[in-house]
């Protein structure tokens, strides 16, 4: 097995479902903060918190269609007033949950945002694998998307072992006609061992547990 392919995922935790948003536990904000965050926001800083276990960590924030309503909000205001809230245009940029995440923390690492079409889980979980190998250091992945339905997940990608952490193994494996899929559903279902490997969806690499 080649070391530089192995790393480990920690403190996971999903958050989807019928009854997605009253799962959300935003305790840990002032009230007046919360009034000001989107839906998507909402549900990324439950999951980013309920994973974070404190140290300064890189973050890697994935979306697909990310702060889509402000966007939505920005082009109508502009349209009728021909002017821009500039706390509604600050807040729609696509790293703002991951900046907010290090303010609240401390978190002086760097982070990155990423939306890659269907790839978007996929590409994160690659770039989180890679920041932690390339740079010796832990990273809070997030997936978060509020489009349709209201889907979230983070957890901790590490080079060393940490109890309850599940061994993977980053594998060039590939797989052809997966493109419908939704890699978030079909991650979740690899983490709860109901799949024995996770490919992304455009097929170019697979990841598969080495724990069991």
């Amino acid at each position: 097995m080649n070391q530089k392919n192995v790393f480990y995922i920690s403190n996971i935790n999903f958050l989807d479902g019928q009854n997605a948003q009253e799962k959300i536990d935003l305790s840990f904000l002032p009230p007046m903060s919360r009034r000001k965050l989107s839906l998507v926001d909402k549900a990324a800083l439950s999951v980013m918190n309920t994973a974070y276990t404190g140290g300064d960590v890189e973050i890697v924030f994935a979306s697909q269609y990310g702060e889509l309503d402000r966007l939505d909000k920005i082009i109508s205001q502009y349209q009728q007033d021909n002017e821009v809230s500039p706390f509604t245009f600050s807040t729609s940029v696509h790293n703002c949950i991951a900046g907010q995440f290090s303010l609240l923390n401390g978190i002086k690492k760097s982070y990155n945002a990423i939306a890659a079409g269907k790839n978007t889980f996929s590409a994160g979980l690659l770039e989180s694998f890679m920041r932690s190998q390339n740079n010796g250091t832990d990273v809070l992945f997030c997936f978060a998307d509020a489009y349709k339905e209201t889907i979230a997940g983070a957890f901790i990608v590490s080079q060393k072992y940490s109890s309850g952490a599940l061994k993977l193994v980053l594998s060039a494996e590939q797989k052809q006609n997966c493109a419908d899929e939704n890699e978030y559903f079909l991650f979740k279902d690899f983490c709860n061992g109901e799949v024995n490997q996770f490919f992304s969806s455009d097929g170019v690499f697979s990841v598969v547990r080495a724990d069991v």
